[in-house]
């Protein structure tokens, strides 16, 4: 009977944190601000690399579909091979920033990596419904993509708003627990510690 009181007690009271807590959060939720919100957007110039190109970003149709077969297809997603799908220049520029982003946030460079398209079936493109990931190697690739053991991430969501093109990023080193997440404006405009999501 002790115990039956005691997780009764300690049921009430994690409730009454609970909406003591939701209740101070409202109450401050004017004055509440994020991360990115304090951001100062930085230009970001990278030498060398070609922000566009004669090539589409994707090769998409009109309705928005892979105008190719998938590679893989699961049950959320289908995967693509970036060959024939990912303009070349579009590659490069993503890997460029990807390994700009992962020397502030202190994690390893690619080199010559693996392309792969993610297309999430059940979302639209304003919701992140392409995104592009890179790979050390084919190896990688299947243990990451495939059999979901990750070492780290390093990929892209396109975000589309007002009929542009966001690029947030995001960036993990699993095994250090080390996560980051950028975003990227269409006029190179680089937004820290944020998705894109976020960006009105």
């Amino acid at each position: 009977m002790i115990e039956m009181g005691f997780r009764v007690d300690l049921t009430r009271a994690i409730f009454l944190l609970s909406v003591m807590g939701l209740a101070l959060m409202s109450g401050c939720s004017d004055d509440r601000r994020w991360p990115w919100q304090d951001a100062k957007p930085v230009h970001l110039v990278l030498d060398g690399t070609a922000r566009a190109g004669s090539e589409p970003m994707l090769l998409l149709g009109d309705d928005f579909e892979p105008m190719a077969d998938p590679a893989f297809v699961l049950i959320k997603r289908d995967l693509y091979d970036c060959q024939g799908m990912v303009a070349p220049w579009f590659q490069q520029m993503l890997v460029a920033e990807l390994n700009y982003l992962a020397t502030k946030d202190k994690l390893q460079q690619i080199t010559e990596p693996v392309c792969l398209l993610m297309v999430d079936k059940g979302a639209g493109p304003k919701e992140g419904r392409f995104s592009v990931h890179f790979y050390q190697d084919a190896h990688e690739l299947k243990e990451c993509a495939i059999n979901h053991r990750c070492k780290i991430a390093r990929n892209v969501s396109l975000v589309l708003k007002n009929e542009l093109v966001f690029r947030s990023y995001f960036l993990s080193d699993f095994k250090r627990e080390k996560f980051f997440q950028h975003c990227v404006t269409p006029d190179d405009m680089w937004i820290p510690n944020t998705t894109c999501y976020e960006i009105q």
